[in-house]
C-alpha cells in the first residue's frame, strides 16, 4: 500500500527511533509500494534491521530501516505491530483482499437508512448460520479464538468455514461478483479499516463493506462502516482516495473471524521474515 494511503505526507512527520527519540522529517521519495525515503531534519541515530515509527500526529506505521544514505534513510514498511503490542484491538495487518465498499448513506440520513441496512446483513447471516449452527452453535465457539487452538479445534473450525463457503457460493450474489474482482489493497484491523476509493465521500457517511479474507477456506465477511477519515492520494494520475471507517454493531462471531484471521496473517509474515 502506497506511503500517502497511510500517512498525511503534507502535514509534519516525525519519526521515532528505537530509543523513543523524536525528529521531524519528510519523506522524499517513494521507490515502491513498501520502501521509502525519509529525510530527518537532524541525524536519527539508528541502526540498520532497526524499527522505526513514521507519524503524521494521527496515523503511524513501523518502518525497519535497510539503508543509510546521503540523501536520508530508506524504511521499508513492516507488516507487523511491536514485540508486545499484540492486544485484539490493536493488531492491524496490510494485505491485498477482495473487497468492496457502497454508500449506504449520509450522515444526515442515519435515521432512515441505517437501521435496514444493519438487519439486512444481520438477517443474511441468520439465513447462513441457519444451515450450520441450528440450535447448538459451532463446537468450541466459546473459546476465545486468540488462545492456544488444539487440533480439533482447528479442524472443525475449518470444516465450518468450508460449508460456510460452500453455501455462499449458492446463496449470495455479492460474494460470486466480488470473486470477479482482483484483491486490493487494505489496511485491516478488527475495529476497521483503511482502503483505496475511486470515489469521494463525506465524514460520517455509512458504508456497507464485503470483504473476502484470505484465509483456507476463504472467509466472507458482510460489515456496515462509517467514514471517520478520507484523503485524496497524491501518487496516484487518476484521482483517488484514502478511506479510512470503523466498524458498527459487529456480531461476536464475525468479529472473532476477522481477529482470528489478523492472528493467522501476523503468524504468517513473522515466519517468513525468520526464514
Amino acid at each position: 500500500m502506497n506511503i500517502d494511503s497511510l500517512l498525511d505526507l503534507d502535514s509534519g512527520l516525525f519519526a521515532l527511533g528505537p530509543d523513543g527519540k523524536k525528529v521531524r522529517g519528510k519523506i522524499t521519495d517513494v521507490i515502491d509500494e513498501d520502501v521509502f525515503v525519509f529525510v530527518p531534519d537532524v541525524v536519527l541515530d539508528v541502526k540498520i534491521g532497526a524499527i522505526v515509527k513514521v507519524t503524521d500526529g494521527q496515523d503511524s506505521l513501523l518502518a525497519k530501516l535497510i539503508e543509510r544514505g546521503d540523501t536520508g534513510l530508506k524504511l521499508s514498511i513492516e507488516c507487523y505491530l511491536s514485540p508486545g503490542h499484540e492486544r485484539r484491538q490493536d493488531v492491524r495487518i496490510y494485505d491485498k483482499v477482495y473487497h468492496h465498499a457502497k454508500l449506504i448513506c449520509h450522515a444526515r440520513e442515519k435515521s432512515r437508512m441505517l437501521s435496514s441496512a444493519l438487519d439486512r446483513i444481520c438477517s443474511n447471516k441468520l439465513i447462513i448460520d441457519s444451515f450450520l449452527k441450528g440450535q447448538y452453535g459451532y463446537p468450541g465457539s466459546d473459546e476465545p479464538v486468540f488462545q492456544k487452538e488444539t487440533t480439533t479445534d482447528k479442524g472443525l473450525w475449518e470444516v465450518n468455514r468450508k460449508l460456510d463457503l460452500l453455501i455462499h457460493m449458492f446463496l449470495a450474489d455479492d460474494f460470486r461478483s466480488l470473486m470477479n474482482t482482483s484483491p486490493k489493497d487494505v489496511n485491516i484491523s478488527a475495529s476497521g479499516m483503511r482502503f483505496i476509493s475511486n470515489e469521494a465521500y463525506e465524514i460520517g457517511d455509512f458504508v456497507e463493506i464485503h470483504l473476502i479474507l484470505p484465509m483456507v477456506p476463504l472467509l466472507f465477511v458482510r460489515l456496515v462502516g462509517e467514514v471517520i477519515r478520507q484523503k485524496a492520494l497524491t501518487s496516484a494520475q487518476i484521482k483517488r482516495y484514502a478511506v479510512a471507517v470503523k466498524y458498527l454493531q459487529v456480531d461476536n462471531d464475525t468479529r472473532d473471524d476477522i481477529i482470528r484471521y489478523l492472528f493467522r496473517r501476523q503468524r504468517e509474515v513473522l515466519r517468513k521474515r525468520q526464514l
